[in-house]
Parts: structure tokens; C-alpha cells; sequence
């Protein structure tokens, strides 16, 4: 009887409860909803399975945990009222565990400088240890006098990635081919080659961001320059440094440092590249400021707030180079709306505005346009419509109007262009 009633009860917390694992601005995020829960820890490899050292947040019946982790492989299981171990019924993928049972388990990649999940589904769909994409575009100019398209740019670019899975290593290549019209340039866009433990991981690059952590609004300088680096991690703690070399020949340096407790993150970096520049970026409950010192002189400072495919605002004063600008977006349901002003703090105070927006149809269609003026009383627009689904591989993009970009001078508005763009991945 006893045992009838644990199978209906452990029955019921599976139906009742809900539980995901996914990337949110660089961080790994757990999430386990269980009400009746006192306690809820997530243990795995990535803590030696401890059952006491990552606690999770009880909020509004969910129970989350936020974490930096290095790209790798993970098992994990939630702990509950310090005795019961449950596997994640939503979890990527599966592996056996020690007792007959199983560990949940997702692998952690680093995509274009960005950390992606990926499970068992999506390495038996990538069969392949090579993928890439391809880009094709098209920009003519419409003239005034004829009112015909002239003087046509066709750009094609082709990148293959190579990534072989090679255990306790993050190796990666990039090459390709692009062209200008006629004039064609094979070249390799990026590469790196790093040795990954638990708590340490180092290597070379060569173009390719290496800092999963990166989330600076600074230009991060590992991709543009070939350098080694490596990179000291605990817990949700993290320190690194790179050796870079410039193209005149001369050896940089980089050192960065990145924390988290709770709801806030703490960022620190210190480059030399173009100048000594130190950077320190603060984030809570989805507020940023970011401050940018120059050869130890007050550079620019960011402040913003940004709430994920939502809502978001930022505001930029550069001092050294004398503007500031704000910006924003909003999404809400199949509608967008962004908008932005630049304002120069010196000479004439040159300012302009624009706005733009569209709306999706059917997940897949997207129409939309924008605005430009600046205090010229020059003027601008631009139409586009874009195809776009995450089950379709091929993008599709055709524009006309005005290239638009708020900071841009000069402006005339009698360029206006007719754009076509096609990109898909394979």
C-alpha cells in the first residue's frame, strides 16, 4: 500500500511539475517549479554534485538558479527537501546514472561568440562535424533623372565551420570565400584551439571571441586579433587574461573579471590594445550601467535597462568624443517598435532622430519601415519586408528607401537604394 501511494504521489510531481534549462544573456539558467518544495538545489557536474552548494530562488511558484558556466558537457539533477533526487523532465538529453536511474545532461557551445544549449536531438541532426552558411546580396542605387536602378552591388560570401568533438577541447575553424561583384577573396575568418577543465580552461585564438562571459558593450578585442588566453573559473566567479598581438607587431594585453550572487553580476576588464582602457559593468534585476575609462580619463558611461524580447532603453554620454544617444524597443505580441536620437555636445549641436517598427504575420512575414530627420531638416525613410522561420533554413530580406542610421553624416536623402539579401545555414 505504502508503495502504491510514493508511485502516485512521485506520479503527481511529475504531472504537476515543470522544469527548463536555457541561456539568458550569457548566463545558464535552471528552472524548477514545485510549490510544495521547502528546498530545491541543483547538483551536478558542474559542482561536484553537491547537494548543499547551489540553492535555488523560490519565486512565484518557480524555483530558478543563474550561473556562468564554460562551454562543455553537464549532468545535473534537482535535489528537493535535501533527499529526493528528480531528473529534469524537460532536460536536452539523458545518460544512465550509477543507480539505474537517469542524469539529465545538455552540452554548452559557443556559437559566433555566443553560448547556445544544445541535447541529444540536436547532435544526432548535426551528424556533421562541419556546417556554415551562406550570404548573397544585392544593393542597386535608384537615380533621380532616370528613374532606374543603377551601378549594382552583388555581394556572396560562403563560411564553413569545423568543429570536432574532441573531448575536454573547444576546437573551432572558420573559412571562406567572399566577393565584390567580380573580385573574389578566400580568407580565414577565425579559429581557436583551447584545453577545457573543470575550473580552467587555455589556449590560442585567432578572431574567435573565447570568453563565454563577455557581455561588455566594449568591443570585445578578441575578435579582431590573434592572441592566447586562458581562463580561471569557481562557482559563479570568474578571471582571465589574453596576450594579443596588434598588426603592428606589438604584444597587448586583456584581463577581465567577472562575479555573480544573487540577482547582480559585476564585470572588470582592463585592455591595452588601442589604448588603456579599463571597463566596469554592473547588472540587477535587468538594469546595466557600464563605465569606460580612456588612458585613465573619463571616457563614456552606458546606463539601460532591457528585459528580454520585451522591452529595453539605454542611454550613452561619450565624452571624448562629444554626442550622447538614447535608444529603445518594445515588443508586443506580433508589433515592434525601436526608436533612437543622437545629439552632439559640441560645434552646432547636430541632432537627429528615427523610428522604425513592423509587424510579423504568421510567425514567418515580417513588414516594416522606418523614419529618419535631423536638425538639417534633411529627411528619410525605408521600407523592408523579411521571411524568416526558425523551421526554414533560408532567410529572405528585400528593402528600399534610405540607408538609415542615426549617427550618420552626412545625409542626403536622395540616395535611396533597392536591397535583397538571401542567407541560409547548413
Amino acid at each position: 500500500m505504502k508503495k502504491i501511494i510514493s508511485v502516485i504521489l512521485f506520479s503527481l510531481i511529475i504531472v504537476f511539475t515543470f522544469s527548463k534549462v536555457y541561456v539568458e544573456d550569457g548566463m545558464v539558467v535552471f528552472e524548477y517549479e514545485d510549490r510544495t518544495a521547502n528546498s530545491v538545489f541543483v547538483a551536478g557536474t558542474f559542482n561536484n554534485w553537491s547537494t548543499s552548494a547551489w540553492g535555488m530562488d523560490y519565486r512565484d511558484g518557480v524555483w530558478i538558479y543563474v550561473t556562468n558556466l564554460q562551454p562543455g558537457v553537464y549532468e545535473y539533477k534537482y535535489v528537493v527537501n535535501g533527499t529526493d533526487w528528480y531528473e529534469d523532465p524537460e532536460s536536452p538529453d539523458y545518460v544512465p546514472d550509477p543507480y539505474g536511474g537517469r542524469n539529465s545532461k545538455f552540452e554548452l557551445v559557443l556559437e559566433d561568440g555566443e553560448l547556445k544549449i544544445v541535447g541529444g536531438e540536436a547532435q544526432e541532426g548535426k551528424a556533421s562535424i562541419i556546417s556554415g552558411k551562406y550570404e548573397f546580396g544585392l544593393k542597386t542605387k535608384l537615380e533621380e533623372e532616370t528613374g532606374f536602378f543603377a551601378n549594382p552591388e552583388v555581394k556572396n560570401e560562403v563560411v564553413l565551420s569545423i568543429n570536432p568533438n574532441v573531448q575536454n577541447a573547444d576546437l573551432e575553424l572558420k573559412i571562406g570565400a567572399s566577393s565584390l561583384n567580380d573580385s573574389f577573396q578566400f580568407k580565414v575568418y577565425g579559429m581557436k584551439a583551447l584545453w577545457m577543465q573543470e575550473h580552467l580552461s587555455l589556449g590560442a585564438f585567432y578572431k574567435t571571441a573565447i570568453n563565454p562571459n563577455y557581455n561588455f558593450d566594449y568591443e570585445n578585442p578578441e575578435t579582431e586579433l590573434p592572441g592566447f588566453g586562458f581562463i580561471l573559473n569557481y562557482s559563479d566567479f570568474y578571471v582571465g587574461a589574453d596576450l594579443l598581438l596588434t598588426q603592428e607587431n606589438k604584444v597587448k594585453f586583456l584581463t577581465f573579471a567577472d562575479g555573480s550572487f544573487y540577482d547582480f553580476r559585476v564585470g572588470l576588464l582592463f585592455d591595452t590594445v588601442e589604448a588603456t582602457s579599463l571597463v566596469i559593468r554592473g547588472e540587477a534585476y535587468n538594469f546595466f550601467t557600464e563605465l569606460n575609462l580612456e588612458d585613465w580619463e573619463f571616457n563614456s558611461v552606458l546606463i539601460g535597462y532591457e528585459k528580454a524580447d520585451s522591452f529595453g532603453a539605454s542611454f550613452l554620454y561619450a565624452a571624448l568624443d562629444e554626442y550622447l544617444t538614447v535608444k529603445g524597443f518594445g515588443v508586443y505580441n506580433d508589433f515592434d517598435l525601436d526608436g533612437a536620437i543622437y545629439y552632439e555636445t559640441t560645434g552646432e549641436n547636430f541632432y537627429a532622430f528615427q523610428i522604425g517598427g513592423g509587424y510579423t504575420l504568421l510567425e514567418s512575414y515580417r513588414i516594416g519601415g522606418g523614419l529618419y530627420f535631423n536638425g538639417d531638416g534633411k529627411s528619410g525613410f525605408n521600407l523592408n519586408f523579411k521571411l524568416e522561420n526558425e523551421d526554414f533554413p533560408v532567410k529572405v530580406k528585400v528593402g528600399f528607401g534610405n540607408n538609415i542610421k542615426v549617427d550618420a553624416k552626412p545625409f542626403n536623402p536622395d540616395d535611396k537604394y533597392f536591397t535583397l539579401s538571401v542567407a541560409a545555414e547548413f
